[in-house]
């Protein structure tokens, strides 16, 4: 990955702010055991706009020229994301016209950017995996497509201004990053992905403690498995960067791992929450500026989404 960014927006609510607006299911007490202090809320900000602002951050960052791009892949882990909605969009069942639907965010990017050359390709119902997905797709293209060189993939997601920002335990942050996969870079190298999806768990809502009975086990096969197709083992590991889930379950999972939990990036879940799909590279891109990870270090990176899926890749920074 030659380049990266994210954007947050301003905007933040307390904990308690969350609880008093009922926005969620715990108690603020609850919510603060388990390591969550602050969220980021778009407010006024679209999750197109959040795309757009991620983009320019990596640039600002890295100072790549856009205009190489070859490929954008646009990836929204809600299902609102996937097209141009709005607090105020006419309820989907109700549409008799039904042009909205048609407005896609990734070519708005396109525009906005100006790349009338690259394709544009979205991705969409795997939930938080989103982006590890896109980088997945990014790297095949660039295998099987000689004519590709750099591929833009971005994640935004924007929950709807009056939804719960609890989701089983955790609290939801607003958000969006990009990166640019590239075939001549020797930073950020991807050494191996893994992805498993469990369709029995479709319906999070209707199977929700079979969906956590499975959340250790599977992560622990998927981040183990990812580690050994690197021709790594755990103890290679310099770091481990998590999607933000409440800090009890990253001190489960670290127990499970046999890997010491300072070795496991959670700075962030207390200062943002879970940024759906956007959490690892927030959190890598944080982890780098905090010294927390240098030139050459392995790093695994885990997420598991709704839908059911389970992910992780390593890099070699």
């Amino acid at each position: 990955m030659a380049a990266l960014g994210y954007y947050l927006p301003p905007s933040r609510r307390t904990v308690e702010q969350v609880v008093t607006a009922g926005q969620a299911n715990s108690s603020a007490e609850k919510l603060i055991q388990l390591g969550f202090g602050s969220i980021c809320v778009a407010d006024d900000v679209s999750a197109e706009e959040m795309a757009l602002q991620a983009v320019r951050d990596l640039q600002t960052r890295s100072g790549f020229d856009v205009d190489k791009v070859d490929l954008v892949i646009y990836a929204g882990a809600l299902a609102t994301s996937s097209v141009m909605a709005d607090d105020e969009q006419e309820r989907w069942g109700a549409m008799t016209d039904p042009t909205p639907l048609f407005r896609f965010p990734g070519l708005y990017l396109q525009a906005k950017l100006g790349l009338p050359n690259a394709a544009v390709i979205g991705l969409a119902q795997l939930a938080c995996n989103s982006f590890q997905a896109a980088i997945r797709t990014a790297r095949a293209y660039i295998v099987a497509d000689p004519d590709i060189h750099n591929v833009l993939c971005v994640a935004a997601d924007r929950f709807p201004r009056s939804a719960k920002r609890e989701i089983v335990y955790n609290l939801m942050s607003d958000g969006a990053c990009a990166a640019i996969v590239s075939r001549s870079c020797n930073t950020n190298r991807v050494l191996s992905m893994t992805h498993v999806s469990r369709g029995a768990y479709w319906d999070a809502a209707v199977s929700h403690d079979q969906l956590i009975a499975a959340y250790f086990p599977l992560a622990r096969r998927v981040i183990v498995d990812a580690v050994d197709r690197a021709g790594l083992n755990l103890e290679s590991i310099d770091l481990l960067v998590p999607h933000n889930l409440n800090l009890k379950s990253w001190t489960i999972l670290a127990q499970i791992l046999d890997l010491p939990i300072e070795r496991v990036y959670t700075a962030n879940i207390g200062r943002i929450g879970h940024v759906v799909a956007s959490d690892n590279i927030i959190n890598y891109v944080d982890a780098i500026d905090d010294g927390r990870i240098r030139v050459g270090d392995k790093v695994a990176l885990f997420v598991m989404g709704f839908g059911a899926h389970w992910s992780c890749t390593v890099l070699e920074a």
